[in-house]
């Protein structure tokens, strides 16, 4: 969005309040510094998301982004699927000591389909669809009406902006 480059945080206030104000069940917003891999990590490579979660899913994650880009705002959001603690564990492992617990692992993915509430995109039922498509389309009507108001406010013409999401929910 040209003109409006240093409103980050105006940005991520608007999402904010936006949200407050629907009142989704369940929702959890904070701003995180987020890194893509454990070598941007190291490296210190990170940028500032709002990270907004639904208690209802662990691990389904709507990331909120704005970033300068020279003289424009980069504005972006994605709704990202997080993989179990101990998967994760499991996944920084050599083969040679992994494949004994799996048997534990087979336990805990148990465990976290049916106690936790972290399923698999596929393996959702009805309801688990439903609640995912209204905090995806919450998330996503929060990121386009706050992005209208910064783009209103530094006379940037809106209607240039594609608002359909990408994926499988394909959201308008």
């Amino acid at each position: 969005m040209e003109g409006a480059e240093g409103r980050q945080q105006e940005f991520y206030g608007l999402i904010e309040e936006q949200l407050k104000a629907l009142q989704p069940p369940r929702l959890q917003i904070s701003q995180e510094k987020v890194y893509p891999s454990l070598m941007r990590r190291f490296k210190g490579e990170s940028k500032i998301f709002l990270i907004i979660k639904n208690k209802y899913f662990d691990g389904y994650i709507a990331h909120a982004g704005a970033d300068d880009y020279g003289k424009q705002l980069n504005i972006s959001w994605y709704l990202v699927q997080r993989a179990g603690k101990f998967a994760r564990i499991m996944s920084y492992l050599p083969g040679f000591l992994a494949l004994p617990l799996y048997p534990l692992y087979a336990i805990y993915t148990f465990y976290e389909k049916f106690i936790s509430r972290r399923v698999t995109f596929e393996n959702m039922d009805l309801f688990d669809r439903n609640e995912l498509s209204a905090f995806a389309g919450t998330v996503h009507h929060a990121v386009t009406s706050s992005s209208q108001v910064i783009a209103s406010t530094v006379g940037f013409d809106f209607s240039k902006v594609d608002q359909k999401s990408k994926g499988f929910l394909n959201l308008n």
